[in-house]
């Protein structure tokens, strides 16, 4: 039987995920700031809640690839922004769900695993469903690289 073709995806920026990221640290920072402590602190502690904020956007909603491919192999080739792309292998410890999806890989020749967040709205109508198709039906070729041989 002949595998699928690889699927490609082009994401594009959550709407849901920015308004999830602005919410929590809106809340955070209104909690903190009426907190019982010296205005200094309270100050400081706000900075602290809204460049942490500024960072989770960056690398969360900013920094997503400018396309995604994945194989029935469990592959992965993802392309930045720069164009530069990147190949890997997707782990087990990827999460497949109805309204969350996360990809967790691992780059060729690397040690270190990376994460990707995917909600509905980053894909374009039934993508998201083809992704998450794609990953529960997926299997890493025999005699692939396991784990313990990768790092």
């Amino acid at each position: 039987m002949k595998p699928p073709p690889p699927l490609t995806l082009v994401p594009r920026r959550s709407r849901f995920a920015i308004a999830l990221i602005l919410s929590t640290h809106a809340a955070t920072a209104v909690l903190v700031a009426s907190l019982a402590l010296p205005w200094l602190f309270r100050a400081v502690a706000v900075v602290v809640v809204v460049l942490a904020c500024a960072w989770t956007l960056r690398a969360i909603v900013w920094d997503m690839p400018r396309s995604i491919r994945v194989g029935i192999d469990r592959r992965i080739g993802v392309t930045l922004r720069e164009g530069v792309v990147i190949a890997g292998d997707i782990l087990d410890d990827s999460y497949v769900g109805p309204r969350v999806t996360t990809l967790v890989w691992r780059p060729d020749g690397t040690r270190r695993t990376r994460a990707l967040l995917v909600l509905p709205d980053a894909f374009a109508g039934e993508d998201f469903r083809r992704l998450r198709v794609m990953l529960r039906y997926s299997r890493a070729p025999p005699g692939g690289r396991s784990d313990e041989e990768a790092g």
